[in-house]
């Protein structure tokens, strides 16, 4: 599944400050690649996370409910 266009992906990279003093530059890398490669990489991180929080919300509304959900792992 493809969550970011090539187009967005390059406005993305356009927003970019190469000015911060700690700047990485890379040359040669083709930033769609390294787009699809960081997002697929960071979306199982960040689903486990939305997941763990949803359960930390519906624990204090419904324990049971919460359990419920908590074995349905991302």
């Amino acid at each position: 599944m493809k969550y970011l266009t090539e187009e967005t992906i390059k406005q993305i990279f356009f927003y970019c400050d190469v000015h911060e003093p700690n700047a990485l530059i890379a040359d040669e890398v083709d930033i769609c690649q390294f787009a699809d490669k960081l997002l697929a990489y960071a979306h199982p991180h960040l689903a486990k996370a939305e997941h763990e929080r949803c359960v930390a919300i519906v624990a204090e509304l419904n324990p049971e409910v919460a359990k419920a959900l908590e074995s349905q792992r991302p």
